[in-house]
């Protein structure tokens, strides 16, 4: 990896493609010595007077890094962009153990003698780096010259003209390093948006290609433009849904192949399981997809980046299974992947997301999911409050009196009780005996009906916000306290038209939950799950399950706290680092609750043994974990 000091002094010239360009070839071809005099790409890359800051640049590199290899160009290209297209642009830097594997396996899907003419195309090619991994390979096995792979071999496209720009200049510079000094190379990279490009129209008689590879954008949907929002309607994977960037170009890759082609992507591996990939997954089943996939878990393969992500191998011919492995980075490096794992898309659950994994964990999970009712149709989850400015809403206070609670925030604010509720945050929660340590205070506006919210009875009526004159009078303090961080409050939604008032919290979700409960994290590296019989409770950043019977809230997290419940998750749910796991609602509400006993109930309760309720629970849900 390359060293920060060099992306750091880089990123100065980020809006300054040419400058920025310039030094990243100026520096590679000085330090490894090579020479450019026919080229014309290269040498009107590099010419100017900008010597000195090349040779300043350069002697950074030698400092710093004691290398500069072409894999160091790649990074420097994907990591130094437009500072507008940080967001938009989706592009990583792609590991070269990575882009070998799938090339790799992308020619070994060929036959051997068809090597000369296999055509490969990265859609979403950005500088070339998958490109750059093929033309090598290919020159490995075929001994064709470089000028003749470029030719002939590998196809690229992208939506920014500067990425095709550093693709030609990567490409150019590959073959340059092995003694191919050609004037001119001839490319076949095009710029455009593979949502709406159209191959037949660029390539004469375009029959597909035999394979597509590539690492499809990272592009949230929030953050797609209008315009590919509206054609990513046009593909059946995304007609309908929210759905990020990289799920259609799995079909316009496909589309793209020869009827025996092969698709090789790494990807964020979320598709298995999230809501708006199920289009997705209808699409590999109806289809019929020979579908492989490589899940690297909670294993974070990308440098820099919080993405969990699998490699995804189809080939188009029909098969009635999704083969599937969990596998590391080493795996893949040593070439010691274990067998993976036969499942029938009969078995699969397109509408609730992929369950993959051995045929046994798989019983396993039938058996959690079946034995009862699930979670959340025997109970009510629910999410925290959601101010979108909880730092000035909570807070915990310094001291009190009868009527006040003091804050200390920039200065001191003297709050009236009157307005406060009690919350409390289940992501730091382990215990009851926690609650009274980490409870701390919201300011509530709201009320009930004409009601004055300290009059609020049991919380059976809905609450609806203050009127601001009625705030200002009946709670001044408060008032005054909200009124100077107003400005951050106006902020909230990054400036989207409101349809809440300044004061009130930016969402309306949980300012109605009342009720005994369990409270639970987002995440976790074990089950946590706590009791509080507090009714008027309030949550943030965490969910409740929601009962008025105390008795069955504890023989339920006797239930969630076990191992059963937690080998659940450990299969279902989504991985972070660190062993924790998302309990988010989508993940926890298919476990289903055993029907149990009095005398059941009774030993639950009253066992204190958690090595005694696990052999309980294993052999009433029939499980062998």
């Amino acid at each position: 990896m390359i060293r920060k000091d060099i992306i750091t002094y880089l990123k100065k010239y980020s809006d300054n493609l040419t400058m920025s360009n310039k030094l990243i070839v100026g520096a590679y071809l000085n330090f490894n010595d090579i020479k450019v005099t026919n080229n014309k790409l290269i040498l009107d890359c590099i010419n100017g007077n900008d010597i000195d800051v090349i040779k300043e640049f350069t002697n950074l590199v030698k400092e710093k890094n004691g290398k500069f290899n072409l894999e160091d160009v790649t990074e420097l290209f994907e990591t130094t962009i437009p500072s507008n297209d940080v967001i938009t642009n989706g592009a990583v830097y792609t590991p070269s153990f990575i882009k070998e594997h799938i090339v790799a396996e992308a020619l070994n899907s060929s036959k051997k003698e068809a090597l000369s003419s296999i055509t490969l195309t990265d859609i979403a090619c950005g500088t070339g780096a998958f490109l750059q991994t093929t033309a090598e390979q290919l020159k490995e096995r075929t001994n064709k010259t470089y000028y003749k792979i470029f030719a002939e071999n590998i196809f690229g496209l992208d939506i920014s003209e500067y990425t095709i720009d550093r693709a030609k200049i990567l490409l150019t510079l590959l073959a340059i390093s092995k003694g191919e000094d050609e004037s001119i190379f001839k490319f076949n990279l095009y710029v455009g948006n593979a949502l709406d490009f159209n191959w037949n129209d660029t390539i004469k008689n375009f029959a597909g290609f035999d394979a597509v590879i590539g690492n499809p954008p990272y592009v949230r949907a929030k953050h797609i433009s209008k315009e590919s929002k509206e054609l990513m309607k046009n593909w059946e994977v995304t007609k309908s849904g929210n759905p990020d960037l990289y799920i259609p170009f799995f079909e316009i890759g496909l589309n793209c192949l020869k009827e025996d082609g092969y698709l090789g992507f790494i990807t964020v591996n979320t598709f298995k399981r999230s809501v708006n990939a199920r289009n997705l997954r209808e699409y590999f089943k109806n289809n019929k997809l020979n579908v492989s996939i490589i899940d690297f878990g909670s294993q974070q393969i990308f440098e820099n980046k919080s993405t969990y992500t699998c490699i995804v191998s189809i080939n188009k011919n029909k098969s009635d299974i999704v083969k599937y492995v969990k596998a590391n980075a080493e795996d893949i490096k040593n070439n010691s992947l274990k067998s993976l794992t036969e499942i029938k898309y009969k078995l699969l659950n397109t509408n609730k997301g992929w369950l993959l994994n051995k045929t046994d964990i798989l019983l396993n999970i039938e058996k959690l999911e079946n034995n009862g009712i699930s979670l959340g149709n025997k109970y009510s989850i629910k999410n925290g409050l959601a101010t979108l400015s909880n730092d000035i809403f909570i807070f915990k206070p310094v001291d009190e009196d009868d009527r006040y609670f003091y804050h200390q925030n920039g200065k001191l604010h003297k709050i009236e009780k009157g307005i406060c509720r009690d919350i409390i945050k289940p992501n730091r929660l382990k215990s009851e005996t926690e609650i009274s340590t980490l409870k701390e205070q919201i300011i509530f506006p709201y009320q009930a009906n004409s009601m004055q919210l300290n009059m609020f009875e049991g919380g059976k009526e809905k609450v609806s916000v203050f009127e601001e004159s009625y705030f200002q009078d009946t709670f001044p303090n408060a008032f005054e306290y909200l009124k100077y961080n107003q400005q951050q409050l106006f902020n909230r939604d990054k400036g989207k038209p409101k349809k809440y008032k300044w004061f009130e919290f930016g969402r309306s979700q949980a300012i109605n939950d009342y009720g005994k409960k369990l409270l639970f994290p987002y995440m976790s590296s074990q089950p946590y799950f706590v009791y509080t019989s507090q009714s008027d409770l309030l949550l943030y950043a965490g969910y409740a399950i929601f009962c008025e019977s105390e008795r069955e809230l504890k023989v339920v997290k006797r239930i969630l706290e076990s191992d059963v419940f937690w080998y659940y998750i450990k299969n279902t749910s989504k991985p972070y680092s660190g062993n924790f796991y998302a309990l988010a609602k989508n993940y926890v509400k298919d476990f289903s609750i055993c029907e149990l006993t009095e005398d059941e109930e009774d030993f639950l309760l009253d066992n204190n043994s958690l090595n005694d309720r696990n052999v309980f629970l294993k052999d009433k849900y029939g499980v062998s974990i």
